[in-house]
């Protein structure tokens, strides 16, 4: 068994950008380069606003006279960390305020939404590099050893000698946030054990302390091409 990841993790979301890009039209393209720009401007805005009050804040707290008796030395730390808390606190409400313009007007221009085949072009560079092909089977992982697998669509297929499971890489996703990784198994790693959850059949796929709780359709989908094969 053997687990690795794509490092990149940028490029879902800059490749499936440019495969909007393409698909604009001229005025299109012109409000998205518009939309791009209000929303860099405006986040350079917000950040000059938010460090010059918070620095102006935590300046004038410099001019608090310090207590000479410990007791009053004590009470005055307590109070300039609140008065900080309060100034970080402000400053970010005074930058949402300010700011609040900004964004609305990068707000205001829109986009069409992202087609279907542009999020699944987002994830052409990850079925390459995971090894994706024909046949594969798309389930729900219900629970699994690893946190960041569970409650999420699976995509379950053979590349060599190896049992492979990854994110939907099929009908993919923007952000590479969302790539889980691969994990890989050999023939005589895996155990599958059919359960039952919630009323349902499920299936458990075992390899020493790696578990993944499965829809009851990767069963058969794995005895027929993976576990038979070999």
């Amino acid at each position: 068994m053997r687990y690795f990841k794509y490092k990149n993790a940028n490029k879902n979301y800059n490749m499936a950008l440019k495969e909007q890009y393409k698909s604009l039209t001229a005025d299109e393209q012109r409000t998205f380069r518009r939309e791009k720009f209000w929303r860099k401007f405006s986040l350079i805005v917000s950040c000059v606003i938010f460090f010059s009050s918070v620095t102006t804040g935590f300046l004038l707290l410099k001019f608090f006279p310090q207590p000479v008796r410990v007791i009053w030395q004590i009470l005055a730390s307590v109070g300039k960390t609140i008065l900080g808390i309060a100034i970080l606190i402000a400053g970010g409400m005074l930058t949402t305020g300010l700011t609040k313009p900004l964004w609305n007007k990068a707000d205001s221009f829109h986009l069409p939404s992202v087609k279907k085949e542009i999020i699944s072009k987002a994830c052409c560079h990850l079925r390459i590099y995971y090894g994706l092909t024909e046949p594969y089977i798309i389930t729900k992982c219900f629970h699994a050893s690893d946190p960041k697998f569970s409650n999420h669509d699976v995509c379950i297929f053979v590349q060599g000698d190896e049992l492979r499971i990854t994110a939907d890489l099929v009908h993919g996703f923007l952000h590479g946030e969302r790539d889980l990784g691969c994990y890989a198994f050999r023939n005589q790693e895996i155990t599958l054990t059919k359960q039952e959850k919630n009323g349902h059949l499920v299936v458990e796929l075992k390899a020493e302390n790696t578990t993944f709780l499965l829809g009851y359709p990767a069963k058969s989908f794995i005895e027929k091409n993976f576990i038979s094969e070999i």
